[in-house]
């Protein structure tokens, strides 16, 4: 079990949720299972994700959030991309200084090892150049693709 906070954004500002998170098997090669417990507004959201890297756990935990209230972490970025190679559970890389166009652009930033220490994050990160993920800027990362749809 892996306990972690996430930054999220409600009407009321910024808060943080305390995250407990588990796998269905200690060998990262044999895990198909990912699930977030998290308490918000006194309730308890149990999240899972089962296409490793697990961004779809994340996103089903934004989905079991009320309207309003929005993970802020480096996983729901606009500048958090994937590896165009191949990932670890909980790896993004921040291209925040960098424009990235197409799942090429990344190859340097993750394949270069220097920039890769530089660039790696956890889902759970966070700063200030946070954006939203959107339809009209690319990003390498599955996170948007499992959020429900309106």
């Amino acid at each position: 079990m892996i306990n972690r906070k996430i930054r999220i954004q409600t009407d009321s500002g910024a808060q943080y949720l305390e995250l407990a998170i588990a796998f269905d098997h200690d060998d990262p090669d044999e895990i198909s299972e990912m699930t977030i417990r998290t308490q918000f507004d006194g309730k308890e959201i149990i999240a899972a994700g089962t296409d490793y890297p697990f961004a779809d756990a994340y996103a089903d935990l934004q989905n079991k959030l009320p309207e309003g209230v929005m993970l802020t972490g480096c996983v729901a970025c606009r500048h958090g991309n994937m590896c165009p190679v191949g990932d670890l559970p909980d790896e993004v890389f921040c291209t925040k200084d960098v424009a990235i166009t197409c799942r090429s652009d990344l190859y340097f930033y993750t394949e270069d090892e220097e920039e890769r220490k530089r660039r790696l994050r956890h889902y759970t990160d966070f700063c200030d150049a946070f954006q939203p993920q959107k339809d009209d800027a690319f990003t390498y990362n599955d996170y948007r693709f499992y959020l429900k749809k309106d």
